[in-house]
């Protein structure tokens, strides 16, 4: 955390820890991931998904995970960033209760989970879109582009093979590409950040 510029105390490690403890759990019976093991649990998950703060400006307000799965990047987020008010779009039942239950026990009144696929959602937006799920850019802007309010952004991560996903992308969108790397295990990652 403080390689990603970050500060965190003992509450904080202690959240950190009980989700990583309730996803061992959970994941026992209802198959939320298949990352189990406790370091990677720390660095695919949790720190991956910190990473996404390096995209997020000052005064955002809003942030939408679309296919939140097992809450990531949205619930570390939101650990994190206790001032913006997160919203996880999640289709499948069985990870909303994982989810709910997770709100629950980190005590977080600053997340909202609407059980939807991005497309069903047409009623609101947000000033920042975020995923982790397995979506190109192209099929990202298709699906969740109307989510972004005017002005807002769009915020993907990519390992180091993305460049062909943004050949031919539309002139209207600006696009930004933030490399972030960690040294706790070589961890690199390409922040996609497009405005509308």
């Amino acid at each position: 955390m403080r390689e990603l510029g970050l500060a965190s105390d003992a509450g904080l490690i202690a959240s950190f820890d009980l989700y990583r403890l309730e996803l061992q759990k959970w994941n026992r019976v209802h198959n939320i991931t298949t990352i189990v093991d406790d370091e990677d649990i720390v660095v695919k998950h949790f720190l991956d998904s910190l990473i996404y703060l390096k995209g997020v400006p000052d005064g955002t307000e809003t942030l939408c995970d679309v296919g939140s799965g097992g809450g990531f990047p949205g619930l570390p987020i939101a650990i994190m960033r206790g001032d913006i008010k997160i919203t996880l779009l999640e289709p499948a039942r069985k990870k909303i209760a994982f989810l709910r239950q997770m709100r629950r026990y980190l005590s977080l009144g600053n997340i909202e989970i609407i059980e939807d696929r991005a497309e069903g959602v047409r009623d609101r937006q947000f000033d920042i879109v975020v995923t982790r799920a397995t979506f190109t850019v192209p099929d990202m802007l298709k699906k969740a582009g109307h989510l972004v309010k005017p002005g807002g952004k769009l915020i993907m991560s990519k390992g180091p093979n993305f460049k062909e996903e943004l050949e031919g992308l539309s002139a209207e969108y600006k696009l930004a590409v933030v490399p972030v790397s960690l040294n706790v295990r070589p961890l690199a990652r390409n922040l996609i950040v497009i405005s509308s």
